[in-house]
């Protein structure tokens, strides 16, 4: 069979699986390559039949065709093949087998070459596998798993759409879920540009059209599926869950503790005034009783209704809205009027008040009326901490985000464990006091999309800071 040196030499080193028969099949040679296949020695092939080498599953259909070659009804003929390797590995190949006929001797010979796609095979079926088990979680999650192109249309979408939404999946295909989207969540999240840059993961909220026309609310992980050579985005998943039940549940868990702060509120309140009413009914149980006015009683009792009316007026400004006249507010100059304004009572208590202002101090915008509330009842309050020759420094500075009101004093202070309850209603380090001032000065600084910071110790004073933005976003 080998009478060309040129062909023995380039069969036996060839890295390409070989082997050479004569027609009667009573020659078979192999070269090194294909001894390597499949892990026998040439004297130990020698022994072994080719349907011992071959996957049973596979030789129906190779002999077969290799029938049809021996009749002269094919001249080749190529398929993929399994084979077992000695180890027991199973090999893969796509086998080439040709009917050669040699002019010069008019011999013929068979050639058989095998195209070694074993570890190619391995990764299909790996690729196989992981892509089944990923279907299967796919179409048996109660989450709606979706792939989209780049313009959100949609590729693939699991059957749980039609339990979460009512639709089939094939209706989904090539259509863009946004059309599902409730117009105001869409821009809202078109404001928010959520669908800019979604290389980032994202967490998004919205309400989706059901295929009865309803709206269920929707919450969605939105992940991009980025090309690791060019970077871009090729494909874009989503993963969405029904929300509406959660959502009923946080609303009415909002519902419930705002019930629990009215109610708490109303309980404060109504012990609030229960306590000067107390004195103003005996003190006219007295005077009934006596029957002549007595200037003492009559003053006690109008210091307690005076009490009822401060408590009245205060728990009515601070459930009035505190930003909707807003303009263009000069911090300093507003601090400064109100410094002037208390200046001498100030000086008749002999109590220092000093002010410093670092410019440039930019304009910013808010409600000066309630930003002048805020002010003053800060000063007030440091003012009435302090002892005589005692002081107050307020200091105005700017930097590039916004402008901050210091007020510091070196009266009393106020003890750990109370300036954490600061701000709460009826809460108060005075003797007097109904915590309704400070509890309304948070409001109007959060109105306003601020910060109030208060630290203090005991004995040594107080430091009140208050930093106020130069913009307020419209959304909130």
């Amino acid at each position: 069979m080998f009478n060309l040196t040129l062909f023995r030499a380039v069969f036996y080193q060839s890295r390409m699986p070989q082997l050479i028969s004569s027609i009667d099949l009573t020659m078979v040679q192999f070269n090194p390559a294909f001894c390597d296949f499949v892990g026998y020695s040439p004297a130990e092939l020698e022994k072994l039949s080719m349907e011992e080498i071959s996957h049973p599953d596979d030789m129906a259909v190779d002999t077969q065709l290799f029938g049809e070659l021996l009749n002269h009804q094919r001249d080749e003929y190529q398929l993929e093949k399994r084979y077992i390797h000695k180890s027991g590995e199973i090999k893969t190949g796509v086998l080439t087998v040709s009917r050669i006929h040699e002019q010069l001797t008019g011999e013929e010979f068979l050639l058989g070459q095998v195209l070694d796609i074993t570890e190619k095979k391995q990764m299909e079926n790996t690729l196989k596998y992981r892509e089944k088990k990923y279907r299967l979680l796919a179409e048996n999650s109660s989450d709606i798993i979706m792939l989209h192109k780049v313009d959100f249309s949609c590729l693939y979408i699991s059957p749980s759409v039609n339990t979460v939404l009512g639709y089939q999946p094939e209706e989904m295909i090539g259509k863009s879920p946004l059309e599902l989207i409730h117009p105001d969540d869409l821009i809202e999240l078109k404001k928010q540009q959520i669908f800019d840059h979604i290389e980032n993961t994202k967490l998004i909220t919205y309400r989706c059209r059901k295929k009865d026309g309803s709206f269920v609310w929707i919450e969605s992980t939105v992940k991009a599926l980025v090309c690791s050579n060019t970077e871009e985005v090729k494909e874009i998943v989503t993963v969405s869950r029904d929300i509406e039940q959660r959502m009923e549940t946080q609303d009415r868990l909002r519902k419930s503790e705002k019930l629990a702060v009215v109610g708490q509120m109303a309980a404060a309140v109504a012990h609030e005034i229960r306590n000067p009413l107390t004195p103003i009914k005996g003190f006219m149980q007295l005077l009934d009783g006596e029957k002549e006015m007595n200037p003492v009683y009559l003053k006690i009792v109008l210091d307690e209704l005076q009490r009822v009316e401060t408590i009245i007026s205060e728990f009515l400004t601070m459930a009035k809205p505190h930003t909707k006249k807003l303009g263009t507010v000069l911090v300093d100059q507003l601090v400064k009027q109100i410094v002037k304004q208390v200046q001498s009572e100030a000086k008749l208590e002999q109590k220092g008040l000093y002010l410093e202002v670092y410019q440039p101090i930019l304009s910013i915008m808010g409600d000066s009326h309630s930003l002048t509330e805020v002010f003053l009842n800060i000063l007030e309050n440091a003012l009435e901490s302090l002892s005589k020759e005692g002081q107050v420094q307020i200091s105005v500075m700017s930097d590039n985000t916004g402008v901050t009101v210091k007020f510091e004093d070196n009266g009393c202070g106020i003890p750990k464990d109370r300036l954490s309850k600061l701000g709460e209603p009826f809460y108060s380090t005075k003797e007097r006091g109904t915590g309704l001032g400070l509890m309304t000065c948070y409001r109007i600084i959060e109105a306003h999309q601020g910060r109030i910071h208060i630290e203090s110790e005991e004995g040594s004073g107080t430091t009140v800071t208050i930093w106020l933005p130069y913009k307020m976003d419209k959304s909130n």
